[in-house]
C-alpha cells in the first residue's frame, strides 16, 4: 500500500498458483514479511517462489534458504524467527527505491515552499506564489479502471460520493475526503474530485499485474491508456486544478477487484509520477498520480494520506527503511490511525500548509490557553529550519483513534529526516514528537504511540531545560523554553511558562556616601562609608544591622536603632528611598546612597505609610517563597537575603 503497513496480513502467490499467508512490515519502498507463525520469509529471485529467510554470511542482507515456505516445517529446519536485515542495509534499499524513477512534481513543490518561508520570515511566513499554499478550492481527477475480466462492482456514483459528498458515512467512513480535507484544514482547503465513467482497459488483469514487469510500468500504461481515452473523447479538463508549470496536481486512479500482485509488483498500490508529462489539453497536464485497488469497499486514510502528498506537498513521515515509527499514529502523514477515520495532519505541516487559525509565539512568564479541535498552536523559533510546535490533541473526533490526549509538542528540524532515528545532532527526525515518558518509543521502534506521549496534568506537568526529556536544540544549546505548568488534558490547556528575571544589582561591597534629608526639607546630612557583607550583615563607623534584598528592593534595620528602617531602589551606582522609625508619629524621611562621592539630587519625599507598605511586600514575598538565601548577584537568582 502507499501508506505503510505495520502487522498487516496479505495473501502471496506464488509461480505455480499457491498461495501463502503472510504478515508485513514496511511501505512501498522496504519491507519484511513474515508467515504468521513468526518465521521471516523472501523471494527467490531465481524461482519467484517464497523461501524461509536466513542472513547472507556476511550477516548484511535477507537470501532465501533454498525451502520454499510451507514445504517443510521451519521447526526441523532449525531456523530462527524474526530474522532481520541490518539496519543500514534496509536505510540502503529504501533509499535506493525511493530514487529510482521519475522524481515527484510534489517534491519539487515542496522545496519551492521551503526556500520561499527561509528567505522571508520562517515557519511563520506566507507561502509565495511559485508555490501556493492549499488554500481555496482545489479540484483532482479521480478514473475509475476496470478489466475485460474483471469488471466493477462499486458504482460511480458511490466513488463520486466518497469523494466528495458532505456527511458521507458509507463503508463506516467519517466523512468524505471533501469532508476531512475541510476539517483538518480549518475550513481553508475545500477538495473534491471529478471522478469518470469506468474505462475498461485494452488487456485482462494479469497483462497489467505481470510480476516479470519492472514496477510500476504497466501500472503507468495502464493510467497512460485511461487519460488517451478520456482525451480521445473530448473529456473537459479545464475545472483541474494545476500549479504554476501546468501540472494537475492530483490524479487518483480506481482499479476494479482485490490486489492480487505480491509487494512492489504489477498494480501493488502506490504514488509515483508517469516517465513524462501527459498533455491533456491546452494548460492542463498530468505527472503525478497514485493508484490503488478498490477491493469490496472504500476507506479514506490511504487515499487522504496520497493525496496529502500530491496536493498539500507534505512529505512522508514514517521511516523508509522501517527501523522506527516516525511519529507514529499522530499524523496522517505516517500511520494516520484508522482506515476510516484517519488522524488529523500534525500542527507542523498544517502550519507549513497556511492552515492555522491562530499561531503564537510562546510567551515568557504567562498562560496561554490551547483548544483542541482548531488549528490553534503556540512556536517557539530558533530559525526558520528549528522550532518547536505545540497543539492540544485529544481523543475524539478525527483524533479518536489516537493512544493519549494532552498536549504534542513537537521539534521541527526542516532540514531532518523521518528515516534518521539515531537522535544526534547531525542525524535526527524532520519532525519528533517530545514524548513525555522519555522512552521515545517511535524511535525506538517499540510502539507507534501510547498514552504517555503527550504532556499534562500530574504526569508530565512541565517541559524545560531540566525536564526530561528537555527542551535543547539538536545541537544541545538552550532553546529558552521554560514551560513550569502544563494543565490536564481537556478541550483546552493552559500552558504557563517562566518569566526571565532580571539581573539582580549586586548591593555587596562598601557605598562611599549616604544622603539623609529627615523630614524631606531639602536639608541633607551626609555620612559614610558604609558596606554590605555578602552575610547579609552591613556596617559602618558608628555600628550595623542587617539587610534583605528582593530583585533591586532593597532594606536594612540597625542594631543600635531599634524600629529604624531604611528602603530603597537599587542600581550599580545608586540607590534611593523613604526611610523612618515605624512607631506611631515617628520620624521619618528621604534618601540616597552613591558608590562614589558624586552629588546627587535630594530623592523624592516618601510617607511612613509607604515604607510599611515595602517592608509588608518584602515579607510577604518571602513568605511566598520568592526569596530565597542565596548570596546577592548569585546568577539565576531572583532575590537574596542575609541570614534570618
Amino acid at each position: 500500500m502507499p501508506a505503510p503497513f505495520d502487522g498487516d496480513i496479505f495473501r502471496f502467490t506464488n509461480p505455480d498458483g499457491s498461495e501463502i499467508s503472510v504478515r508485513g512490515w514496511g511501505n512501498q519502498f522496504q519491507a519484511v514479511f513474515e508467515t504468521l507463525d513468526g518465521y521471516t520469509v523472501v523471494k527467490d529471485p531465481d524461482s519467484g517462489f517464497y523461501h524461509y529467510a536466513v542472513l547472507s554470511e556476511d550477516r548484511g542482507e535477507l537470501r532465501p534458504s533454498g525451502t520454499i515456505v510451507g514445504q517443510t516445517e521451519p521447526e526441523t529446519l532449525a531456523l530462527p524467527r524474526h530474522v532481520r536485515a541490518p539496519r543500514s542495509a534496509a536505510r540502503d534499499e529504501a533509499r535506493t527505491a525511493h530514487d529510482q524513477g521519475p522524481r515527484r512534481r510534489w517534491e519539487v513543490r515542496r522545496e519551492q515552499r521551503r526556500a520561499h518561508r527561509r528567505n522571508e520570515a520562517g515557519p511563520q511566513a506566507e507561502s509565495g506564489p511559485e508555490a501556493a499554499a492549499p488554500v481555496g478550492d482545489y479540484v483532482g481527477l479521480c478514473i475509475l479502471v476496470q478489466f475485460p475480466d474483471v469488471q466493477g462492482t462499486i458504482t460511480r456514483d458511490k466513488v463520486s460520493a466518497f469523494c466528495n459528498q458532505p456527511g458521507y458515512n458509507d463503508f463506516g467512513n467519517n466523512g468524505s475526503v471533501h469532508d476531512y480535507f475541510l476539517a483538518v484544514s480549518d475550513e481553508k482547503l475545500r477538495y473534491t474530485n471529478q471522478v469518470t465513467d469506468y474505462y475498461t482497459a485494452q488487456h485482462d488483469r494479469s497483462y497489467y499485474t505481470d510480476p516479470g514487469i519492472p514496477f510500476g510500468t504497466r501500472a503507468r500504461e495502464l493510467i497512460v491508456e485511461a487519460l488517451d481515452s478520456l482525451k480521445a473523447a473530448g473529456y473537459d479538463f479545464s475545472a483541474l486544478t494545476s500549479d504554476g508549470a501546468a501540472l494537475v496536481y492530483a490524479l487518483n486512479v480506481f482499479y476494479a477487484g482485490e490486489r492480487v500482485n505480491n509487494w512492489s509488483e504489477g498494480l501493488w498500490p502506490h504514488q509515483w509520477s508517469l516517465a513524462s508529462a501527459y498533455a491533456a489539453s491546452a494548460g492542463k497536464s498530468f505527472y503525478d498520480y497514485q493508484i490503488t485497488d478498490m477491493g469490496s469497499q472504500l476507506t479514506l486514510r490511504t487515499f487522504c494520506h496520497e493525496n496529502g502528498h500530491m496536493v498539500c506537498s507534505f512529505p512522508d513521515l514514517y521511516d523508509y527503511g522501517n527501523e522506527s515509527y516516525g511519529v507514529g499514529h499522530y499524523s496522517l502523514m505516517c500511520f494516520g490511525g484508522s482506515d476510516t477515520n484517519p488522524t488529523h495532519v500534525d500542527a507542523y505541516l498544517k502550519n507549513e500548509a497556511s492552515w492555522t487559525s491562530n499561531l503564537r509565539t510562546v510567551p515568557t512568564g504567562a498562560t496561554e490557553t490551547v483548544h483542541a479541535g482548531t488549528n490553534d498552536f503556540l512556536i517557539h523559533s530558533r530559525n526558520a529550519d528549528e522550532y518547536f510546535i505545540l497543539e492540544n490533541r485529544q481523543q475524539v473526533g478525527r483524533d479518536a483513534s489516537l493512544s493519549d490526549s494532552g498536549l504534542a509538542i513537537w521539534h521541527v528540524d526542516e532540514t531532518g529526516s523521518n528515516s534518521n532515528e539515531q537522535m544526534t545532532p547531525t542525524q535526527h527526525y524532520e519532525l519528533s514528537l517530545e514524548q513525555a515518558d522519555n522512552r521515545f518509543d517511535l524511535e525506538h521502534r517499540a510502539n507507534a504511540g501510547d498514552s504517555e506521549d503527550l504532556y499534562g496534568g500530574a504526569s508530565a506537568p512541565g517541559f524545560g531545560s531540566s525536564t526530561v526529556p528537555g527542551s535543547s536544540w539538536w545541537d544541545g544549546t538552550a532553546s529558552g523554553l521554560e514551560i513550569e505548568e502544563i494543565s490536564d488534558p481537556g478541550p483546552s490547556i493552559d500552558v504557563r511558562t517562566k518569566g526571565v528575571g532580571n539581573a539582580m544589582t549586586d548591593i555587596t561591597g562598601t557605598w562611599a556616601m549616604l544622603g539623609v534629608d529627615w523630614g524631606c526639607t531639602g536639608s541633607v546630612a551626609t555620612a559614610g562609608p558604609f558596606t554590605f557583607n555578602a552575610d547579609g550583615t552591613w556596617s559602618y563607623a558608628f555600628g550595623g544591622g542587617r539587610w534583605l534584598q528582593v530583585g533591586d528592593k532593597v532594606m536594612w534595620n540597625f542594631t543600635n536603632a531599634a524600629g529604624l528602617v531604611y528602603s530603597a531602589d537599587a542600581s550599580a551606582s545608586a540607590m534611593s528611598g523613604a526611610m523612618g522609625y515605624l512607631t506611631a508619629g515617628g520620624i521619618k524621611g528621604c534618601f540616597y546612597v552613591l558608590r562614589t562621592p558624586t552629588p546627587s539630587a535630594t530623592p523624592a519625599p516618601a510617607s511612613l505609610e509607604a515604607i510599611a507598605a515595602a517592608i509588608s511586600s518584602l515579607l510577604l514575598g518571602r513568605q511566598g517563597g520568592d526569596i530565597t538565601t542565596s548570596p546577592s548577584g548569585q546568577a539565576g537568582s531572583d532575590a537574596a537575603v542575609g541570614p534570618a
